[in-house]
């Protein structure tokens, strides 16, 4: 099967670490033995700071996957409910290269909106199916944008499936009248060859940590949503106390400056790392390491840092948002309501006091290969052409 991957979510040279699971996900279809080549917009203000050609990752060309990364042109903050229509207009040149004698059997996108509009258009205009897979804050915060939730709906209801990585949000998908039968589940995974247990000494010394200080990691973007001036409230609190510990932020985003100048501003420069953004080969050492993993996030879908964390070992503290509860056990994890501070801090003493990581090490692993075997069934059950019920309520495209 040829499958035609979308997303602006997606490594390469530069950002190697940018949507792994993505990467993840077009390797084990290929194992699976589709023919993926991807098409990965990269947004017009990186491309002018870089101002170097984007190039795949190793990764990428090792696997043998074809990837374009056109420039991706749109008005900043504004006129949000078109950015389908740019987004649609900047991939021309690249669908033209691609589909030189190339025919997808299936599209499948990443994010509802402007990625699942363009793979939506696509369909239409060769007439094949297409998905989407439903990331999270694409269906729990997006549509609140003025002028999104139209195109939005219209991705979710005329897509030929819809993907979401949780039961949670598979519920919101279906409460924007998208039939049921058509709104599928499916569960990332993780690389078991690469995120499993091992020795947590020689980890925290191949990263130059402390074998004996207790280490509380932080892996993701930092932005707004991820709420992490609550983490490093949380960390001035077991500061104050007189707690020895390290809290490591593995990772990057538009906060960060804003982040040193708290974390100055409460002297926490000895116990709060912000050690940057970590590789993908490299974020298995660093959870092997930790003691704990931690997100105080106000929204999530279902997050793949914490099944990276239980297959690597270790157990997870995090606030009780999106579709976390689905993978969530007492065993090996504490779930915290969102903006408590103090209900943080104690969970976080609890699994560092209690038996969450001998637990962690005997949790439920899924693979990647496990979720592309599932898609691939999914796609080859549909028709070979674009096309759902027309007594699905409509929603208008202007473009």
């Amino acid at each position: 099967m040829n499958i035609l991957f979308l997303s602006s979510i997606f490594p390469d040279a530069q950002n190697p670490s940018r949507g792994t699971f993505n990467y993840e996900t077009c390797c084990a279809l290929k194992r699976a033995g589709a023919n993926v080549r991807v098409i990965s917009p990269q947004a017009w203000t990186e491309v002018i700071k870089s101002r170097t050609k984007t190039e795949p990752t190793e990764g990428l060309v090792h696997q043998q996957i074809q990837v374009e990364y056109p420039t991706y042109w749109y008005p900043p903050k504004i006129l949000r409910s078109q950015y389908g229509h740019f987004y649609w207009k900047s991939i021309q040149k690249s669908l033209e290269k691609v589909l030189t004698n190339w025919d997808p059997d299936f599209i499948l996108s990443y994010w509802a909106h402007p990625d699942g509009d363009a793979g939506l258009r696509l369909a239409e205009a060769i007439n094949k199916p297409c998905g989407v897979i439903i990331g999270g804050s694409d269906v729990l915060i997006l549509p609140k944008e003025s002028g999104r939730r139209k195109p939005i709906v219209r991705v979710l209801q005329h897509s030929d499936l819809v993907l979401t990585v949780s039961q949670g949000l598979a519920n919101v998908v279906e409460s924007y009248d998208v039939p049921a039968e058509r709104v599928v589940p499916v569960y990332q995974g993780v690389d078991i060859e690469h995120f499993k247990p091992a020795d947590k000494e020689q980890a925290r010394v191949w990263l130059g940590m402390d074998p004996a200080r207790p280490l509380l990691l932080w892996v993701g973007r930092m932005v707004g949503v991820k709420n992490l001036e609550m983490l490093i409230a949380a960390a001035e609190m077991k500061a104050n106390r007189g707690d020895d510990f390290v809290l490591c932020l593995a990772g990057d985003g538009p906060l960060r400056g804003h982040l040193e100048k708290v974390i100055q501003q409460k002297d926490l420069e000895g116990i709060v790392s912000l050690v940057g953004s970590v590789g993908h080969q490299d974020l298995p050492t660093w959870y092997q390491a930790a003691d704990v993993t931690l997100l105080c996030s106000h929204s999530e879908g279902l997050p793949n840092v914490f099944r990276e964390s239980l297959a690597c070992g270790t157990p997870f503290v995090s606030t009780d948002v999106g579709s976390i509860s689905e993978i969530a056990n007492p065993k090996y994890s504490m779930l915290v309501e969102s903006g408590d501070v103090n209900g943080f801090v104690h969970a976080i003493d609890e699994v560092l006091q209690g038996p969450h990581q001998e637990n962690a090490e005997q949790a439920p692993v899924r693979s990647w290969d496990d979720m592309a075997e599932e898609i691939l069934e999914l796609a080859e059950s549909l028709p070979d052409s674009h096309g759902v019920s027309n007594s699905i309520s409509m929603v208008s495209d202007t473009d």
